[in-house]
């Protein structure tokens, strides 16, 4: 009989007690649904980490439902030239926050396509700080066409939930989901593209401004990715907002969040927020249909439960 090392899988040394807890978390889920272990390389060096599997693209083991499996066959299938979904990355790495966003934000697109009514009182409830009056659409992994006349790099949005507020406008929320990782450290791709979409915006303080050309402040990921939602409003004429989703207990969130936050004009500063994926599943549970109310148990169930140590 294997023993419980070999089965979990082995410890990466690199991992901080809260990156190893959520690893541990995908190690167990592997093992519940009956996964060996596929090996993670690097040169003749095989490592076995108890989050990765084989065969993934036709398993489905990585999602919880059959139709969300589904769409991310679909999206790798037709994916469009610029676009960044990892194939292996979304099927065979139960740590990932890629394929996690596609179990949180699959379900209620599924939901928008059965009853708008439905979707947008669910996500209504989900997200009370925003004016959602009616949602139009939720997609996931999403670059807009026009991503080199905004930002110049191939930025996604996890997820982004579009909707019509109570004044008639078109607006969106831009997620960004993260699980154990920290945000990126690589700056934008091209710094002049970058700039000059800050002074066009006028969305950071004249002292942010101007740290920000002495490169006195680096354009990481977190601001990429507010760049990009910024732009992309402007682009079409639509409110946007940034959200970040991360366990209540992630080691860096906030820092990340308020590094950007607190370089921004006051009156930009509501713009981008953070929200607990504890609190939004919550809220998802207790709002839900009965058919993905079982759904969102799961998701708290195999990503969080055991992260605060507290069981729906």
């Amino acid at each position: 009989m294997m023993d419980e090392k070999h089965i979990y899988g082995e410890p990466h040394l690199g991992d901080t007690k809260f990156v190893a807890k959520c690893r541990a978390l995908q190690s167990a889920y592997r093992v519940e649904r009956g996964e060996p272990i596929h090996p993670y390389v690097v040169g003749e060096k095989s490592y076995y980490f108890g989050n990765y599997i084989a065969r993934g693209e036709e398993s489905g083991v990585n999602f919880l439902e059959d139709y969300i499996y589904l769409y991310a066959r679909y999206r790798v299938a037709y994916k469009k030239p610029f676009e960044t979904i990892n194939s292996d990355r979304l099927f065979n790495n139960l740590l990932s926050s890629q394929p996690m966003a596609f179990n949180l934000f699959c379900p209620l697109r599924k939901m928008l396509c059965e009853s708008v009514d439905v979707a947008t009182r669910v996500i209504q409830s989900a997200l009370p700080g925003f004016d959602i009056e009616r949602v139009t659409d939720v997609d996931l992994e999403f670059i807009p066409d026009n991503y080199l006349e905004l930002t110049g790099d191939r930025t996604a949005m996890d997820a982004i939930i579009r909707f019509v507020d109570s004044n008639g406008r078109n607006s969106f929320i831009a997620i960004e989901t993260k699980y154990s990782e920290n945000l990126g450290s690589n700056e934008a791709a091209s710094r002049d593209t970058s700039m000059r979409l800050i002074k066009e915006l006028s969305c950071f303080s004249p002292e942010a401004e101007a740290k920000i050309e002495a490169s006195q402040i680096k354009l990481t990921q977190i601001y990429r990715n507010f760049l990009l939602s910024e732009s992309y409003g402007r682009s079409v004429g639509a409110e946007s907002y940034s959200v970040i989703m991360s366990p209540e207990n992630h080691p860096s969130t906030k820092r990340e969040w308020r590094s950007v936050v607190d370089e921004l004009a006051p009156e930009q500063r509501h713009k981008l927020q953070i929200i607990t994926l504890e609190k939004f599943v919550k809220r998802l549970i207790s709002c839900s249909p009965t058919e993905y109310k079982g759904v969102f148990v799961k998701f708290y169930d195999r990503y969080l439960r055991l992260l605060t140590n507290e069981k729906l």
